[in-house]
């Protein structure tokens, strides 16, 4: 176990230590408020960033920290057209560039379908920035609106909640308040972790990258994501 893993150990803690403070029905609200902002921000999600995209300072600001195509070990393959490149040599690549995840799987996806061909986007670098950029303005996007729909609700919950207290069961608060706190804290985590391969990306040291190659739990928070999972890569 290294630093993150305490780090994690301590926020599911906190979350815990909430539900019992909170009482299960609020605790369990909680964790609905949070599928319905998930499911709505990522509903919301294409139509946000198709205008955050078309904002050339936003997406030169992103392409400069994230310069995808940097992560291509040859630089004869950057500006080389994708359907001149074997896919013994794509695979080469892939194998040897450190592109942190999802990326690195929206990146293969689009070279396979050619998905930029419309844009007049033809070179292996520019798929690499392309791909890149948009999965970071996805995932911001995606937790822009989530933070804002979570607050929302968290007032109607608290206003709600002062209207007329919610129930407070009589057998068995305090175990189930203490699992759905912890429901609750591993959803933040996973949400916190949105964040990793836009970490990873901006700051690709060799330290930054062990620390979560290192720890069991961020392993599991990060490549076992269902929300990274989902974001879209176009």
């Amino acid at each position: 176990m290294n630093l993150l893993d305490f780090a994690i150990i301590g926020i599911l803690g906190i979350f815990v230590l909430a539900g019992v403070y909170k009482g299960f029905v609020h605790t369990a609200l909680d964790i609905l408020c949070f599928m319905l902002c998930a499911l709505f921000a990522f509903l919301m999600t294409p139509l946000l960033s198709f205008r955050v995209e078309q904002n050339e300072t936003v997406f030169n600001t992103m392409l400069y920290y994230t310069e995808g195509s940097e992560n291509i070990y040859d630089v004869e393959y950057i500006k080389k057209n994708i359907s001149e490149i074997s896919n013994a040599e794509l695979e080469d690549i892939y194998e040897h560039s450190k592109v942190a995840f999802p990326m690195d799987d929206r990146i293969r996806s689009n070279v396979a379908d050619a998905a930029f061909e419309s844009s007049n986007i033809y070179t292996l670098g520019d798929y690499f920035n392309q791909t890149m950029v948009l999965v970071t303005i996805n995932i911001l996007v995606f937790l822009l609106l989530f933070i804002v729909l979570r607050i929302i609700l968290g007032f109607i919950i608290g206003w709600w909640n002062y209207a007329k207290p919610l129930p407070v069961l009589r057998r068995f608060e305090i175990p189930a308040s203490v699992g759905a706190g912890l429901i609750r804290g591993i959803l933040a985590v996973f949400l916190i972790f949105m964040l990793c391969p836009i970490i990873l990306t901006i700051l690709p040291f060799d330290v930054v990258s062990d620390l979560v190659e290192n720890s069991r739990l961020a392993k599991f928070f990060y490549y076992s994501n269902v929300l990274l999972g989902l974001m879209p890569g176009v």
